[in-house]
């Protein structure tokens, strides 16, 4: 009974995990990924020329506030180069945590299935499953026993159309 609450367990943990995946890589990508010392040096420079920018009367100065702009724009290509970079190994990690959790899932089912292949998780009289018994059995081949093959399947059936009932 244990090892089909388990099971279930499995099931549900990793039918929920891979939608809260990007939530996890961001958090990963946070600590991992930082703002270089030179990102943070061209964002002072930015706010500073900003400021800088403000104080100048476009009209009255106008080829130095172009000035001052085309250095902004200059740093900001800088910046958005950067942080492109950054981007794209941050989406490399999301993808990388949706296949580990894949993965993961699938070598705890196959361990599982391979550990438990000849015991039934539960013993029903063989007259329940009549047409289907042998299939109900797989991989144990007891008749009336429940296999962990189609428990996994019914437990991933189930919580496939629970989602599909509640809309998530």
């Amino acid at each position: 009974m244990f090892l089909m609450i388990l099971i279930l367990f499995f099931v549900i943990l990793f039918t929920i995990l891979p939608k809260y995946s990007h939530i996890i890589a961001g958090l990963i990508g946070k600590s991992v990924f930082r703002l270089t010392n030179e990102e943070l040096d061209l964002r002072s420079q930015v706010r500073d020329l900003k400021s800088e920018q403000e104080s100048v009367n476009m009209a009255d100065e106008f080829a130095r506030y172009m000035k001052i702009q085309r250095k902004i724009d200059k740093i900001m290509g800088q910046l958005k180069q950067l942080g492109s970079s950054r981007s794209q190994r941050l989406t490399m990690l999301k993808v990388g945590i949706k296949i580990a959790i894949h993965v993961v899932h699938a070598l705890i089912m196959l361990s599982l299935v391979l550990t438990y292949r000849n015991e039934p998780l539960l013993q029903l009289p063989s007259s329940y499953f009549f047409p289907f018994s042998r299939i109900v059995a797989f991989p144990t081949g007891v008749p009336g026993g429940v296999g962990i093959a189609c428990w996994a399947l019914v437990c991933s059936t189930v919580v496939f159309r629970a989602r599909r009932l509640i809309g998530v």
